[in-house]
Order: C-alpha cells, then structure tokens, then sequence
C-alpha cells in the first residue's frame, strides 16, 4: 500500500469499510503496525477521513490523547472511534475498559510496532500468545507499513427488530427488562432481583431507567452501591432521562421530595442508612460477605453484575451468590440481558477482544469427587512458555481463578503468565485441573535497602510482604529474606470444601521451603479465611488498619517460617504484633466485625512495662522516619503511661496533642479539629515533633 492513507485506492477502502460497519451497526478493529511516525499519522488521517466527531485517544504522544492510567474515567461514554496506543507499552486493562465505549459503526485502531522491532513482543508471553489473534481475527484488519491492504471482509446483516423500540430503550430486551424490575419491586417488598449480562448490555443504564421510573410511581429513597462512584455515573445519568426537571449533583438525584444517592460499599455497611430499594451495580466486584449482609440489612435490593468484565466476573458470583440468595430469599427473581446496545450481535471486535483477554475463558468440566482418591492427584509446577501454546489448559486455570476472586482483571492474565517472579501450581487428575494457585517469590534485597525500606524511602514494586513485614510491623531487616507469598488458591466450584485445597496448600509448602526463608500471605480477612489458613500452620503477624474501600475488610498477613533467620524474624515480629494487638483494637482497629475481633483478642499477649530496645526503636522510627503512628502506637503508649509527664510539659500545643491522639485515642478528624491543626499530615508532623519533645525535655533515653 502507499505510504499513507491518502491515496485514492486506500480511501475508497477505508470508505467501504466504514460504510459496511455503519450498515451491520458492527465495530471495526484497525491494527497499524510500523514506524511510529507512520502509525501516528495515519491513526489521525483515518478518524479525519472519515469524520469521526466523538473521539477517544488513548496515548501520552498523540495529540487530544489522554493517559492509559484515566482509561476508567471514561465508562460509561460512547464513542465513534478509539486510537489506543501500544507502541510503547500495551496496557491491557485501559484496552479492555475503553473498548467497551465504543459504538457500532465506529473503528477502533491499536497502534503497535513492527513485529521484528516490538520490544515488548520479545519478552512478553501474554503478547507472544496474543500475536496470531492480532493478525489474523475474522474482522480484525492487521495493517502492515508498505504492504498491500488486507482484503475486505463482507458479513451478514444483523436482525434490526432487537432494536426496533422508543426511546429512551436501546433494545426490546432492556424495556422488558426494566418492566419486569418495576412489576417486581412495586409488587412485593421482599423481593431481590438478580440482573445479569455481558458487557455493553445496558446493564447500568438500566438501573438508571427503572431507577426514575419507580420514583415517579412513589418510590422515595433509592441508595446505589458500586466499587466506585463512577461505576454507578451511568445510573444517575439515565435517571435524569426519566425525571427531565430533577436536581443532579454527582452521586445525587433529587426529583420532588424523592432522592437517588450513592454510598461507598464500607460507609452503607457501618452507617446503615434506611433505603426504599438498594442497588449494588457491579456486585461481582463486591465480595461475598459484604453483600451477604447486606442482603440481611436491606430487604429490597437489586443485584446487578457483569458476566465477562473488566470490573471481575459476575460468574463466580453466580455460583456461590445464588446460593446465599436461595437461603436467605427463596423468592428472588433473577432477569439476563444479552442483547448489547452499543453495537450489533455478533459483533467481531467484542469476539476478539474477549478471545485476547481470556474474557470468555468457561469452566472445565471435572469428575466428581467421589470416583477418586485425593491421592491419584498430582501437584503440577507449570512451564509458561509451553502455556502459551496450549489454550484449553490456559482457559481452564484462569477460569478457576476468575470464578475464585471478585477482582480479577485482564492484567491478571498478563501478570500470570509475563512475571518471572509468579510461579503457578496446578492439581491434576489425568488432563483435568481440580486447583490452581500462585506463587510470588519476593525480597531477597541487602541490608542497605531493607533499611531504607524500614524508614519509607524505598517501596520494591511487587513485594508485599518484604514491604509490609519491614515498614509496616517494623522489622528492620526483614526484606532480606527470600519470602514465597500465595497469591490466590482456587478449587473447581463443584469440588469445593473436599480437601483439595489443603492437599494442594500441603504440597506447595513442601516445595518451596526448599527455596525461601518463609511462606506467607495476604488477604481481605474473614473469619473462615483466617481459620484455613491456621489450620494450614500459618501465624498472624499483621493486620491492616484500614478498610478496603470496595471489600470493606482489613487485611491480614499471614506466615510460616523455615530458615533459622525465617524464625528468628518471625518470631520477632509474631511478639511485637501480640503486644501491640491491645492498642490497636482500642484505635485503628476498634470497627471490626465482633467474630474477628474475638479472634484477634485470643491473640493478645501482655506487654512488659519496661521499654524495650525494640520499643526504643519503633519511638525513634515514628521520630525520625515516615512510618505511622499507628504501627509505632504501642511504644509510644508504653512512654506516656510509663513517665506521666504530659501535664508538666511545657509547650501546651505538644500537651494537646499527645493527650488528644495518644492518650485520648482521638481519630485524626478529631486530633485536627480539637488542636487545631490544619490536616492529617500536619498532625503526624506535631505529634512527632511533641514526641521528641518529651523525650528531650525529661532526658528519657534507649537502653
């Protein structure tokens, strides 16, 4: 082909290619590969050319485009066309959220290198295995610098009567949908409904116009959740389509006494607000216990989630959520959506982006447990390279682990198969895969960098738990172990609670005690999560001291040691989590769920009065460095109480301070609000500089 775009053969394609997707309201996939010059420009020619006006690019060198790290601020829009660039570095998260905007009709054009001078090629499997898919997908036109155009490809005409309805619907499917919702919630008051459906069905916009519908007809309070506020945009907008004269502030809806709201998934559970009707959009990406109680708290709700996604998956959802439902609700009702709005049935760039990403990845069909013996199981260490080539045993592991986690994404494939740090063990039993579970290798780094890590100059990326055991509970050296932390461990859902997961747990501790100075992990804790991981031999050594905004659990770190200096920093940080456990469940830790907070108070374990080497040193650490308050809370405790000193100080802002935050147990919000002080950072800096004070102002010094 000619160089560019312009010449008269070229544009008559491009023409034709555009009128064919006008036509079939199908998405068209463009992949320039070339010289980076060339790629740009044409990108830009093509939208020109065919006078795109909604335009979205995603690349930090093209001109308009914005960063792949802001692909999530546009869900929920519509575009005629996407360029997305991956020249330099392909980020399959922003590429899966973005091409979900796009429209029927529209093309989206991926920028990439010419495949003998694509670096990232080279070393990545997740794009060695993507490769032949981008170049060679029905309806995907790979598009080479200075080769011939690749030849038109024609397709049917979709069935237009799935469209064939008045707005505001985009389909037949979606008004029947949002009629049975209405029919169902205005019948009874202890009804949940279940909306599921594939990307770009419609699904949140649904939400939205049954949202204003039922307010109209004398629903008053409507409360929607999600992972984000801006998951849940959509539903307010389409909302605002119904009640036309409504008051519209972001994540609030006001129409004529009657009020849509949104509320972090953690702020419903602790305030439990009164609600007419609770939506939770995106439920798959919420995990099970929460929703669980909220089922208990809000008698009407609807449950919306995705079923291949972005946001997780709504199929792991599906299985255990239903069951939850059939005992707690057993008239619950559940509609699907499979119709998409955005484009035609069977369009190509939805098939081929779903094949790239693994997003249609099903479950392998498993023999029941009772035919053997957990013991004809073997515990597979997998090469990755061989991986790549084999897509039955690809879909299978990651569809495990997809159904096992709310929030696994596309990258979650990529980080699978691309970090050399990841291992993956799988159980077999013949060619099926009953388990899968992942391994990160981590630490290992010299004492001069353990060290910086200890005062928050340094954070290693990928590496929790040399991180978290250094900073956070304040072992100094602690990074200088080589540490195995499990990831994830997933059983086939129908295999569930068999032993298989411990048989493979059992297993994998055998073969990298070989390798590594201790094992552990981390996780949203729950009561049966921090139970199975006990009676696997693991210790808590740290738990969080704040919520996750979605999940709204702590999470725990959990170990087990095998080397002589595994033990010995083990040990140290297992006493120092034990004798700080009393402060913390008077502070940080004061909100959590009563099963978990009798747990943890089994755990506590007297401190010594006297100040301790190790107590001197966290004091100081608080001083001097950027770790917290709160992970250095309990020695500085031990202090105030042990000397009594804090009346006769005499500078009277260092006094308010300490009897604010450490005495009194004050949250931040309060601490700068009753001292004061203008924001959190500059309170953590007073409170530093009055705990130097004291020591200074009576002599008090280490050991």
């Amino acid at each position: 082909m000619a160089e560019s775009f312009s010449s008269g053969e070229s544009a008559d394609w491009l023409s034709n290619l555009h009128q064919q997707a006008i036509d079939h309201f199908h998405r068209v996939a463009l992949v320039l590969s070339g010289e980076k010059d060339w790629c740009y420009s044409n990108a830009d020619y093509i939208i020109k050319m065919q006078g795109f006006e909604s335009v979205l690019t995603i690349s930090e060198n093209m001109s308009a485009g914005i960063s792949s790290r802001k692909a999530r601020t546009q869900l929920g829009k519509e575009y005629d066309a996407i360029a997305f660039d991956a020249y330099h570095a392909f980020d399959i998260d922003a590429f899966a959220a973005v091409s979900g905007t796009l429209c029927g009709g529209g093309f989206l054009i991926l920028i990439v290198p010419e495949e003998s001078n694509w670096q990232e090629l080279k070393t990545s499997r997740f794009l060695q295995r993507a490769l032949p898919d981008i170049k060679n997908y029905q309806g995907v036109y790979f598009i080479r610098q200075n080769e011939e155009l690749p030849e038109f490809q024609e397709s049917d005409f979709p069935d237009r009567d799935y469209y064939n309805v008045e707005l505001p619907y985009r389909t037949v499917e979606q008004k029947q949908v949002i009629n049975a919702i209405q029919a169902s919630i205005l019948r009874s008051s202890n009804t949940p409904v279940v909306l599921i459906s594939d990307r770009g069905r419609g699904k949140s916009s649904a939400l939205g116009l049954a949202s204003g519908a039922l307010i109209q007809q004398g629903v008053k309070n409507i409360i929607v959740t999600a992972p984000r506020l801006s998951v849940s945009d959509p539903v307010f907008r389409h909302a605002e389509q119904i009640l036309i004269d409504a008051v519209v502030d972001r994540g609030k809806l006001q129409w004529q006494g009657a009020e849509l709201k949104f509320i972090a998934p953690d702020t419903l559970l602790m305030d439990q607000p009164e609600a007419d009707l609770l939506l939770i959009d995106e439920a798959a990406a919420i995990p099970l216990a929460m929703l669980e109680k909220l089922l208990r708290i809000y008698p009407q709700i609807i449950f919306s989630t995705t079923i291949h996604g972005y946001e997780g998956t709504g199929r792991g959802f599906a299985l255990k959520f239903n069951k939850v439902l059939d005992q707690y609700a057993p008239n619950w009702q559940q509609f699907n959506m499979t119709t998409p709005v955005r484009w035609a049935v069977n369009d190509p760039v939805e098939g081929w982006i779903d094949k790239l990403l693994c997003l249609d990845s099903e479950m392998p069909a498993v023999p029941s447990i009772d035919t053997f013996d957990i013991r004809q199981c073997k515990v597979c260490l997998i090469d990755r390279d061989e991986l790549i080539h084999d897509d039955r045993k690809l879909s299978s592991l990651f569809s495990l682990l997809i159904y096992a986690h709310y929030r696994t994404q596309p990258s979650d494939l990529r980080h699978l198969l691309d970090d050399e740090h990841v291992h993956l063990y799988t159980l077999e039993l013949a060619d099926n895969i009953l388990a899968v579970a992942l391994i990160s290798r981590e630490g290992g780094f010299d004492a001069q960098l353990s060290t910086e890590i200890y005062r928050g100059l340094r954070r290693p990326q990928g590496n929790l738990l040399p991180q978290t055991l250094t900073f956070h509970a304040g072992c100094e050296q602690a990074a200088t172990l080589n540490y195995a932390r499990i990831m994830r461990i997933a059983v086939h859902p129908e295999l569930q609670q068999q032993g298989l997961g411990t048989y493979l747990l059992k297993n994998i501790v055998e073969k990298e005690k070989q390798h590594v100075d201790v094992i552990g992990t981390s996780f949203g804790a729950t009561v049966e999560l921090l139970s199975f991981w006990k009676k696997a031999g693991f210790e808590m050594v740290r738990m969080g001291f704040t919520r996750d905004h979605a999940s709204g659990a702590h999470s725990a770190v959990m170990m087990m040691p095998f080397s002589e200096r595994g033990c010995q920093v083990f040990s140290q940080i297992r006493k120092k989590f034990q004798y700080h456990l009393s402060y913390w469940l008077a502070e940080p830790l004061r909100y959590l769920s009563s099963d978990i907070r009798r747990l943890l108070e089994r755990q506590v374990v007297e401190d010594m009065p006297e100040l301790s080497n190790e107590d001197w040193k966290d004091i100081y650490s608080f001083i001097d460095t950027h770790r917290g308050y709160e992970a250095c809370m309990g020695p500085i405790n031990k202090l105030l109480k042990k000397y009594s000193l804090i009346s006769k100080m005499d500078n009277d802002q260092n006094r308010l301070i300490l009897e604010t935050k450490v005495l009194q147990q004050k949250s931040w919000s309060e601490t700068v609000k009753i001292c004061g002080i203008t924001g959190k950072a500059n309170a953590i800096q007073k409170l530093r500089q009055a705990v130097f004070a004291i020591i200074e102002q009576y002599h008090l010094t280490e050991k």
